[in-house]
Protein backbone atom coordinates (compact mmCIF):
# COMPACT_ATOMS: atom_id res chain seq x y z
CA UNK A 1 0.00 0.00 0.00
CA UNK A 2 1.56 3.62 -1.40
CA UNK A 3 2.03 5.69 2.31
CA UNK A 4 -0.29 8.69 0.73
CA UNK A 5 1.86 11.40 3.66
CA UNK A 6 4.85 10.47 2.02
CA UNK A 7 3.56 10.47 -1.52
CA UNK A 8 2.34 14.31 -0.66
CA UNK A 9 5.34 15.06 0.73
CA UNK A 10 7.90 14.08 -2.47
CA UNK A 11 4.85 15.84 -4.37
CA UNK A 12 5.65 18.68 -2.47
CA UNK A 13 8.91 18.93 -2.42
CA UNK A 14 9.62 18.20 -6.23
CA UNK A 15 6.85 20.61 -7.02
CA UNK A 16 8.90 23.09 -5.00
CA UNK A 17 12.06 22.27 -6.43
CA UNK A 18 10.52 23.03 -10.08
CA UNK A 19 9.22 26.22 -9.21
CA UNK A 20 13.18 26.95 -7.91
CA UNK A 21 12.71 26.81 -4.34
CA UNK A 22 14.65 24.36 -1.89
CA UNK A 23 12.11 22.57 -0.22
CA UNK A 24 14.74 22.41 2.74
CA UNK A 25 14.89 25.95 3.13
CA UNK A 26 12.48 27.59 1.34
CA UNK A 27 14.24 30.16 -0.28
CA UNK A 28 14.90 30.21 -4.06
CA UNK A 29 17.98 28.44 -5.97
CA UNK A 30 20.72 30.11 -7.46
CA UNK A 31 19.91 31.00 -11.12
CA UNK A 32 22.28 28.87 -12.27
CA UNK A 33 21.07 25.79 -10.26
CA UNK A 34 20.03 22.79 -12.73
CA UNK A 35 16.73 22.75 -11.41
CA UNK A 36 16.09 26.37 -13.20
CA UNK A 37 17.24 24.64 -16.17
CA UNK A 38 13.74 24.67 -18.18
CA UNK A 39 14.72 21.14 -19.18
CA UNK A 40 14.61 19.37 -15.65
CA UNK A 41 11.93 21.82 -14.33
CA UNK A 42 9.71 20.48 -16.48
CA UNK A 43 10.75 16.80 -15.41
CA UNK A 44 9.95 17.91 -12.43
CA UNK A 45 6.38 19.34 -12.96
CA UNK A 46 5.60 16.42 -15.18
CA UNK A 47 6.70 13.60 -11.74
CA UNK A 48 4.74 16.17 -9.58
CA UNK A 49 1.38 15.78 -11.71
CA UNK A 50 2.24 12.40 -11.91
CA UNK A 51 2.24 11.88 -8.42
CA UNK A 52 -0.78 13.92 -7.93
CA UNK A 53 -2.53 10.99 -9.81
CA UNK A 54 -1.25 8.47 -7.61
CA UNK A 55 -3.87 9.63 -4.66
CA UNK A 56 -6.67 7.39 -4.17
CA UNK A 57 -9.68 8.89 -5.72
CA UNK A 58 -12.01 8.92 -2.59
CA UNK A 59 -9.37 11.53 -0.89
CA UNK A 60 -10.20 14.73 -0.68
CA UNK A 61 -8.17 17.26 -2.58
CA UNK A 62 -4.96 17.21 -1.77
CA UNK A 63 -5.92 16.57 1.57
CA UNK A 64 -8.57 18.83 2.00
CA UNK A 65 -6.89 21.57 0.88
CA UNK A 66 -9.12 24.26 -0.48
CA UNK A 67 -8.27 25.15 -4.57
CA UNK A 68 -6.67 28.29 -5.24
CA UNK A 69 -8.47 31.35 -4.69
CA UNK A 70 -7.61 35.29 -4.87
CA UNK A 71 -9.17 38.44 -4.92
CA UNK A 72 -7.87 41.35 -7.85
CA UNK A 73 -8.19 43.42 -4.67
CA UNK A 74 -5.65 40.85 -2.42
CA UNK A 75 -3.35 40.17 -5.44
CA UNK A 76 -2.77 44.13 -6.10
CA UNK A 77 -1.50 44.32 -2.59
CA UNK A 78 1.42 42.32 -3.25
CA UNK A 79 4.79 43.78 -3.52
CA UNK A 80 6.43 43.07 -7.22
CA UNK A 81 9.90 44.50 -6.88
CA UNK A 82 12.03 43.49 -9.91
CA UNK A 83 11.62 41.36 -13.30
CA UNK A 84 11.39 37.52 -12.09
CA UNK A 85 10.83 34.46 -14.23
CA UNK A 86 7.62 32.93 -13.85
CA UNK A 87 8.63 30.98 -10.91
CA UNK A 88 9.44 33.15 -8.73
CA UNK A 89 6.01 35.23 -9.28
CA UNK A 90 4.01 32.17 -8.41
CA UNK A 91 6.37 32.12 -5.34
CA UNK A 92 5.55 35.54 -4.67
CA UNK A 93 1.65 35.05 -4.85
CA UNK A 94 1.61 32.02 -3.16
CA UNK A 95 3.19 33.66 -0.34
CA UNK A 96 0.23 35.22 0.36
CA UNK A 97 -2.64 32.49 0.49
CA UNK A 98 -3.73 30.29 3.47
CA UNK A 99 -1.38 27.19 4.12
CA UNK A 100 -4.64 24.78 3.86
CA UNK A 101 -5.13 26.38 0.17
CA UNK A 102 -3.88 24.63 -2.87
CA UNK A 103 -1.02 27.10 -4.28
CA UNK A 104 -0.95 29.19 -7.57
CA UNK A 105 0.57 26.93 -10.34
CA UNK A 106 3.34 28.01 -12.69
CA UNK A 107 1.07 26.16 -15.59
CA UNK A 108 -1.97 27.99 -15.12
CA UNK A 109 -0.44 31.49 -15.43
CA UNK A 110 1.52 30.23 -18.19
CA UNK A 111 -1.66 28.72 -19.83
CA UNK A 112 -3.76 31.67 -19.29
CA UNK A 113 -0.55 34.18 -20.83
CA UNK A 114 -0.50 31.96 -24.04
CA UNK A 115 -4.62 31.69 -24.04
CA UNK A 116 -4.34 35.61 -23.76
CA UNK A 117 -1.98 36.36 -26.27
CA UNK A 118 1.04 37.39 -24.43
CA UNK A 119 3.31 33.41 -24.94
CA UNK A 120 3.36 31.23 -27.65
CA UNK A 121 4.73 27.66 -27.54
CA UNK A 122 8.00 27.46 -29.63
CA UNK A 123 10.13 24.05 -30.67
CA UNK A 124 13.32 24.04 -29.29
CA UNK A 125 13.98 21.43 -31.18
CA UNK A 126 12.07 17.79 -32.35
CA UNK A 127 11.62 17.01 -28.60
CA UNK A 128 11.43 19.97 -26.64
CA UNK A 129 9.32 23.39 -26.17
CA UNK A 130 9.53 26.29 -24.39
CA UNK A 131 6.95 29.70 -23.88
CA UNK A 132 8.09 32.63 -25.63
CA UNK A 133 6.83 36.32 -26.09
CA UNK A 134 4.85 37.41 -28.63
CA UNK A 135 4.31 41.16 -29.87
CA UNK A 136 1.92 42.29 -27.26
CA UNK A 137 3.95 40.33 -24.52
CA UNK A 138 6.72 42.07 -25.45
CA UNK A 139 5.08 45.29 -25.38
CA UNK A 140 3.38 44.43 -21.89
CA UNK A 141 7.59 43.71 -20.53
CA UNK A 142 8.25 39.98 -21.19
CA UNK A 143 11.32 39.61 -22.51
CA UNK A 144 13.87 36.84 -22.97
CA UNK A 145 17.09 36.82 -21.43
CA UNK A 146 20.32 34.30 -23.11
CA UNK A 147 21.57 32.17 -19.76
CA UNK A 148 24.27 29.41 -19.63
CA UNK A 149 23.64 26.38 -17.91
CA UNK A 150 26.11 24.64 -15.76
CA UNK A 151 27.66 22.58 -18.35
CA UNK A 152 27.87 25.92 -20.34
CA UNK A 153 24.95 25.23 -23.20
CA UNK A 154 22.76 28.60 -23.42
CA UNK A 155 19.17 28.65 -23.24
CA UNK A 156 16.42 31.40 -23.29
CA UNK A 157 14.91 32.17 -19.95
CA UNK A 158 11.80 34.51 -20.11
CA UNK A 159 11.67 37.33 -17.49
CA UNK A 160 8.52 39.19 -16.73
CA UNK A 161 9.54 43.29 -15.70
CA UNK A 162 6.62 44.82 -12.76
CA UNK A 163 3.92 45.82 -15.30
CA UNK A 164 4.02 42.11 -16.78
CA UNK A 165 3.46 40.83 -13.30
CA UNK A 166 0.81 43.61 -12.26
CA UNK A 167 -0.92 42.93 -15.21
CA UNK A 168 -1.09 38.68 -13.86
CA UNK A 169 -1.72 39.69 -10.48
CA UNK A 170 -5.02 42.46 -11.64
CA UNK A 171 -6.13 39.24 -13.33
CA UNK A 172 -5.36 36.50 -10.83
CA UNK A 173 -9.13 35.67 -10.60
CA UNK A 174 -9.06 34.70 -14.74
CA UNK A 175 -6.01 32.88 -13.73
CA UNK A 176 -7.57 30.76 -10.86
CA UNK A 177 -9.98 29.34 -12.77
CA UNK A 178 -7.84 27.70 -14.95
CA UNK A 179 -6.77 24.17 -14.45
Amino acid sequence: MIDISKLRIAQDWIEKLANGINPLTLEPVKEDDIVNNVHISRCLFFVSEMLGKAEPSESVSRRGRRTFWMTTREAEQINVLAPCGIAQFTKTVNEHIPADMKPLSVSAVIKWLRNNGYLYEANIDEKHKTNLPTEKGIQLGITVRIQQNPEGKEYQRVFYDISAQRVMLTNIESIAVIR
